[in-house]
């Protein structure tokens, strides 16, 4: 059994079961909060905690996050803005980290008064022949990425974000034509990172090229800190990861004469091992080699295991011994749609719930109503007791949602 993942109790899951229905996203206060205090532990008062909302966007979850000390918001569209401001973020504590964004959209931003992290030299140009003489950050791809599977690696050759080091002299040339102020620098090098292996020469560089920029204020180091998907891993060093940047910002600081604010933008670490997917067994079907359960859940729930491949630890409720590897299935019309293999899971039953584990990133906000089955309903737990935080739809409101006009 896992220790270091949150899995919710037999009494939890039948209550969840009786009072919401399957499948029911079920997210733990207490794990959200020690995921905060342990980036807050780990890095220097002086850094400021901006959550990439993309992650999931669940009000409650963010007020959660808001209420217990992150320091802003980085959202990704105009919409992920307007939420953040919902929830009560001042513009200046909201950046806007786009990509290839449209020329109206960066006038929304502008609008909306948050900073923009502008990756790309034609959003530079568009933005300085519009709102000359304004204040900006730059995202910088260092020259390589990592992350845990090639499609979450978001800087290095053959990716779309960030501005080149080959970009640089024509990008400077944009900043003092419009008379650009740059006051922040950014990389983000993906989502999945386990060491500092690819991350300390991105630092370097990253400081390197700082003092070029006379008026900056920070440098966004990025989020994609890893979280555990397999039981029995150990917790992230965080530690060291602030060693790094403590290396390369000292001299920096000495350098400019005046310290420089490090932001990071965690979205993943704060909240993906706080919250499991409740589902329930189907139905079974035995083959010679191996076993496969159905689960009234799908990847238009959790898709990352057919979009990446990625893992998600499951366990029976109540957990049994012993152990059999089986395959666990969804109920979407597709052959992609396998939640897990050779997962290994307590001799199932029809009618049983199984929680899929590490589910409170890039699973609920990257949800679909594909074969218009309904988004999964969310509950928040503390010692308060269970509350929903996202109703299921009824059929009515899916139409609603889908923008669906007429008689029907």
């Amino acid at each position: 059994m896992p220790t270091s993942l949150y899995i919710p109790s037999k009494r939890l899951s039948e209550k969840v079961t009786r009072q919401y229905k399957t499948p029911t996203f079920i997210t733990d206060s207490a794990t959200v909060i020690n995921r905060i205090k342990t980036l807050q532990k780990a890095f220097t008062k002086k850094t400021k905690i901006y959550y990439a909302i993309k992650a999931n966007y669940n009000p409650a979850i963010i007020k959660l996050l808001q209420k217990n000390g992150i320091d802003g918001i980085d959202a990704t569209s105009p919409f992920e803005i307007k939420l953040a401001k919902k929830l009560g973020f001042l513009a200046k504590k909201i950046t806007f980290t786009g990509n290839n964004s449209s020329t109206e959209e960066l006038r929304t931003i502008h609008h909306e008064k948050v900073l923009p992290n502008l990756g790309s030299l034609s959003e530079l140009k568009r933005w300085g022949e519009i709102f000359p003489n304004t204040s900006l950050s730059l995202r910088i791809n260092p020259g390589s990425g990592s992350g845990e599977f090639k499609q979450l690696i978001t800087s290095g050759k053959h990716v779309k974000f960030g501005i080149r080091k080959t970009e640089l002299a024509t990008a400077k040339k944009i900043i003092n034509r419009y008379n650009l102020n740059i006051i922040g620098l950014h990389f983000h090098l993906g989502s999945g990172l386990y060491n500092t292996k690819k991350f300390a020469p991105a630092v370097k560089m990253i400081c390197t090229l700082a003092p070029t920029f006379k008026n900056l204020q920070f440098i966004d180091f990025g989020g994609g800190f890893g979280v555990r998907y397999h039981p029995g891993k150990k917790p992230l060093n965080l530690k060291q990861f602030f060693t790094v940047i403590k290396k390369h910002l000292d001299p920096l600081e000495k350098n400019m004469g005046r310290p420089i604010e490090i932001r990071i933008e965690p979205g993943k670490f704060l909240v993906a091992e706080s919250t499991c997917l409740l589902t329930k067994i189907t139905s079974i079907r035995k083959d010679k080699s191996i076993t496969t359960v159905g689960v009234d859940t799908s990847l238009n729930h959790i898709i990352r295991p057919s979009l990446y491949g990625a893992y998600h630890h499951m366990v029976k409720i109540p957990h049994t011994l012993p152990l059999t590897k089986v395959n666990v299935v969804g109920n979407i019309c597709e052959s992609t749609d396998v939640l897990g293999t050779a997962i290994p899971l307590g001799k199932p039953q029809e009618g049983e719930l199984v929680a899929i584990l590490t589910a409170g990133a890039y699973c609920s906000s990257m949800s679909s109503l594909y074969n218009l089955r309904p988004y999964a309903a969310e509950v928040l737990v503390d010692k308060k007791g269970v509350r929903l935080s996202k109703k299921r739809f009824s059929f009515n409101q899916m139409i609603t949602n889908l923008g669906i006009t007429g008689d029907i």
